[in-house]
């Protein structure tokens, strides 16, 4: 439920463009919303727990911009790692699905 209450926050600040003291408030959601579905990913037994590693490490890539110095010194290494974990989470799910089986062990 905090996930999906994290999904609409970061929809409804996205459509507002709210920024305090120059950031983006949106990525404080977002990068919580990935950490959490990359946890839950790794809980389950529906998917294998690499692409919940991975994805628990995107939401810290996107979390890493709160930092100006930290996102300065990490550019383009945070977005790029966001970017393609994310992606892999989701090729995965385009690509090979959810096994039914290896969760009803």
């Amino acid at each position: 439920m905090l996930e999906a209450f994290f999904g609409l926050l970061v929809s409804i600040i996205g459509i507002l463009k709210w920024h305090l003291q120059g950031v983006d408030i949106g990525l404080i959601f977002f990068g919580s919303y990935c950490f959490l579905i990359g946890y839950l990913v790794f809980r389950s037994a529906f998917l294998p727990r690499i692409l919940g590693a991975l994805m628990a490490f995107a939401g810290l890539s996107w979390l890493s911009f709160l930092l100006t110095p930290l996102a300065d010194y990490l550019s383009p290494h945070n977005l790029a790692a966001g970017v393609l974990d994310q992606g892999a989470l989701a090729m995965w799910l385009i690509v090979a699905g959810v096994d039914n089986q290896r969760g009803k062990k």
